[in-house]
């Protein structure tokens, strides 16, 4: 009897994933805002934390007051990051065919030393990709993005607050719903676990993003790129993506570049300027401030990044790291599914309800 249970029990197993995957791809205007939320409060804490470090910082400014002030700071740099990105989308977007007819020349001039006709403009690639598209309605639209943005940003930042205030009572409330100390030990365990993954995944991860873009935005000033601020940015917010994000991000300045200055010196003198960049911040500075916080297998963060790019667009592929480190966590504490998570897991090691006892 024990095969055909473990039959049902696999296919149950697959059934329920696939409900699950349906309902978050169908609920995701309600969870991705509170998702989002959580992981705001998160970075907000884990700042918070950070400047305790601080000499007599902690012994002159209370509690409350430095998580206001971090929550009141951060609220408006990513205000103004949605500005910035608002006064900047039209432009890039306007300036994309006064390039791609510069690159559209160099390839035909290619093309010509192969004895090979090809002439591609933009008006061609137009009509031919983007049929009876109207540029400027894709302009409104992306502007009207953005501006809807901004509210879904304070939409966020709401939730966020939420936490941090929840995160007061929630004390409480683990005690009425998990009476036994043993099984409570082990909530707290599994929910300490996970913060302190997340926290210290998410804010390394930003730091790191801010740094990338920090070197990129010199190397696009020092090459004079056009919209290098704005590309900075976006090669910074793509750095999210594990492994493929940043690279990305690398294409459209590079296309630009290639429409400023052709196959030239310089073009190929940025691309190894930029590829240093990447190299040395995201192979060997990041492992490095990074560790094994979250220790996933690469193929399993490839796997999560495609699963959860399906499941929520750009933002599950941005936090595709983060929900499946939290997924791995919860099945090492059950002994049904910790098999399931030392498949996860990148070095075989996961938590375990015997570690938290001998704590």
């Amino acid at each position: 009897m024990e095969t055909p249970l473990r039959i049902s029990a696999v296919s149950l197993a697959v059934i329920a994933t696939i409900a699950v995957g349906w309902f978050l791809n169908v609920a995701q205007p309600i969870l991705i805002p509170i998702v989002l939320g959580a992981l705001v409060a998160f970075l907000m804490h884990g700042i918070s934390r950070e400047l305790e470090r601080i000499p007599f910082y902690s012994r002159i400014i209370p509690g409350w007051l430095r998580m206001t002030m971090t929550t009141v700071v951060m609220f408006v740099i990513l205000m103004v990051g949605v500005g910035f990105f608002a006064r900047n989308l039209e432009p890039v977007v306007r300036a994309v065919p006064e390039y791609a007819d510069s690159l559209s020349l160099i390839v035909s001039t290619q093309a010509a030393r192969f004895d090979y006709e090809l002439e591609l403009t933009w008006q061609s690639l137009d009509r031919v990709v983007f049929d009876n598209i109207n540029l400027q309605s894709v302009i409104r639209y992306a502007l009207n993005s953005v501006s809807y943005s901004a509210g879904y940003m304070a939409l966020v930042f709401l939730y966020a607050i939420l936490f941090l205030i929840e995160r007061e009572s929630i004390s409480g409330k683990i005690a009425a719903i998990v009476p036994d100390e043993n099984a409570r030990k082990t909530v707290w365990h599994t929910i300490d676990l996970i913060t302190e993954q997340i926290g210290t995944y998410f804010t390394t991860k930003t730091l790191i993003n801010a740094v990338l873009g920090a070197v990129c935005w010199v190397i696009f000033l020092v090459f004079g790129i056009e919209f290098a601020a704005f590309f900075a940015v976006l090669t910074a917010v793509f750095n999210y993506i594990p492994y493929v994000g940043s690279w990305i991000a690398m294409a459209l300045p590079m296309l630009f570049a290639i429409g400023k200055f052709g196959l030239g010196v310089e073009a190929v003198l940025l691309f190894a300027a930029l590829c240093v960049a990447q190299f040395g911040v995201g192979y060997f500075w990041e492992p490095r401030l990074m560790g094994r916080s979250m220790n996933l297998s690469p193929v399993i963060v490839m796997v999560s990044l495609a699963a959860w790019a399906a499941i929520w667009g750009p933002i599950g592929a941005i936090l595709s790291v983060i929900l499946t480190s939290g997924i791995m966590t919860i099945l090492s504490f059950f002994a049904t599914t910790r098999p399931i998570a030392i498949l996860l897991a990148n070095t075989g090691e996961v938590p375990s309800i015997a570690s938290r006892n001998a704590d």
